[in-house]
């Protein structure tokens, strides 16, 4: 069981460094209207993908193992799914060629684009499935294979196209499509399970595709809203100040999102599974003690990255995003790393514990704030204080959405929020806040990477001296495992 566990780990963790690496040239090397367009297209495509395929994903992930299948796929589920799938794969298509004959422009995207769009989520989709297949057999290689082709293809197509041939905003995207076809087509051909799906409709199958759509109609409408949260910022700035403006909004946004979001993903992968055995081997107190550990890990990861994109604000917006971007970008970056944050916490700590307990109802209430908050106060903090407004709107959103969620993760759980392990990282991250401040004026590549390499100094030394009581219990407990 380890294996599995650590190639899935390493794999997202090259791809995430890669993406990462992506995302730092496509902000250097693309003037800032188009790397404003780069984002809306690749927004809307994960958001059509949130809502029209999420639901696959984990029903997927949740129906598709068979025990006594020599595939370990259950295979009328299998052809009930790809049905479902490329069902609604065909309305997608049949939508785009509508739009793009009819010259509408969607979330402020031309008509040009839109096949382009398509693809991306075809592909997106298809890759999807392709990794739930094959965890589900423990086939932790072909998953491996899978992901990395597709991240070091897309960097490495796309590279050659902008550098190369000059091709700007197109290359990006022919690479990214591109490099996630060939992904797909080797996925498929080296997977045996792939090559016997068929459609199907006879009745015993359209009663397990109902029953699919069933348990699959909620996680559509909260898939939607989770992910709506995460850009419907960047659609308010388009609509009310223009592309360019995207970029230096989405530049710091997506580089925190990425570098949080991996350190928190990696900690779920690993513990979900745990939780979910203790819950149901040992009862809820045992599973909590797991969940309350997992919240101070991921504190404890992530405020030093709070910390040095708040007293560091300029130098670490010059040294990630260049000139063209840094000036304007680095007064958001305190409040969009903030908002980062408290909605990763409540994805991965709160909401974790409305699973655990199958109140999936409660998942839509944070989203559903956060939505709310934007539509009423967005387009006025935008008319009235620019990018900065918009961001100060995406931090009050996600506090909403956070308080919330643990109000009511207390209610159903139990969860404690407050305890003395958290208040060791609050200690420590005021160390390594006060070590940085000397640096706050550096400039410089050099002088920035040492005033870090201070800060993480004194940061890692305090969180050693403090010693945490809950990496103690959670290392006693996968012991006794």
């Amino acid at each position: 069981m380890a294996r599995p566990a650590v190639l899935n780990t390493l794999s997202l963790a090259i791809a995430s460094g890669l993406n990462f690496v992506s995302l730092l040239l496509w902000v250097r090397l693309l003037p800032a209207d188009e790397f404003g367009r780069y984002t809306l297209i690749i927004s809307t495509a994960l958001l059509i993908n949130a809502i029209m395929f999420e639901w696959a994903r984990i029903v997927g992930a949740r129906t598709l193992y068979s025990a006594t299948d020599p595939t370990r796929i259950d295979p009328g589920r299998a052809d009930a799914l790809f049905t479902i799938v490329s069902t609604f794969i065909l309305a997608l298509g049949v939508t785009t060629a509508v739009l793009f004959v009819s010259g509408r422009m969607i979330f402020g995207l031309a008509p040009g684009w839109l096949w382009v769009l398509f693809l991306f989520v075809f592909s997106e989709v298809t890759l999807t499935m392709l990794n739930i297949v094959s965890r589900a057999r423990g086939a932790a290689w072909h998953t491996f294979g899978v992901i990395v082709t597709r991240s070091a293809l897309s960097l490495a197509i796309g590279a050659v196209l902008v550098l190369v041939y000059h091709q700007g905003l197109t290359g990006v995207l022919l690479g990214l499509v591109i490099g996630q076809g060939i992904a797909v087509v080797g996925g498929i051909v080296s997977d045996g399970v792939w090559r016997r799906l068929r459609l199907r409709g006879n009745v015993e199958e359209r009663r397990i595709m109902g029953e699919m759509l069933t348990l699959g109609a909620p996680l559509m409408l909260s898939s939607g809203l989770s992910y709506g949260v995460g850009v419907l910022d960047r659609y308010q700035i388009e609509h009310i100040l223009g592309t360019s403006s995207v970029a230096y909004y989405a530049a710091p946004a997506d580089l925190l999102q990425k570098t949080l979001g991996f350190a928190m993903l990696a900690v779920n992968i690993t513990m979900y599974p745990a939780m979910v055995r203790a819950y149901e081997d040992e009862g809820p107190a045992q599973a909590r003690v797991l969940l309350e550990g997992n919240a101070i890990l991921y504190l404890a990861m992530c405020l030093p990255v709070v910390i040095a994109a708040t007293v560091l604000a300029g130098p670490i917006s010059h040294l990630l995003l260049g000139g063209a971007l840094a000036d304007r970008s680095a007064p958001l970056l305190p409040l969009v790393t903030a908002a980062a944050l408290l909605r990763l916490l409540t994805i991965y700590h709160l909401q974790i514990a409305f699973q655990l307990t199958r109140h999936m109802r409660l998942l839509m209430i944070a989203p559903a704030l956060a939505i709310g908050t934007f539509v009423l106060l967005g387009p006025l903090a935008l008319h009235r204080y620019g990018l900065l407004g918009i961001a100060g709107v995406s931090l009050l959103a996600q506090m909403l959405g956070y308080t919330v969620s643990a109000t009511l993760a207390r209610r159903v759980f139990g969860i404690r929020l407050a305890s003395r392990d958290a208040g060791k990282v609050l200690l420590a991250g005021a160390a390594m806040g006060a070590a940085l401040v000397p640096f706050a004026g550096a400039s410089g590549v050099m002088m920035t990477l040492a005033a870090l390499a201070a800060g993480g100094i004194v940061y890692v030394g305090a969180i050693l001296l403090l010693r945490l009581d809950q990496v103690r219990t959670i290392r006693a407990k996968f012991a006794r495992t």
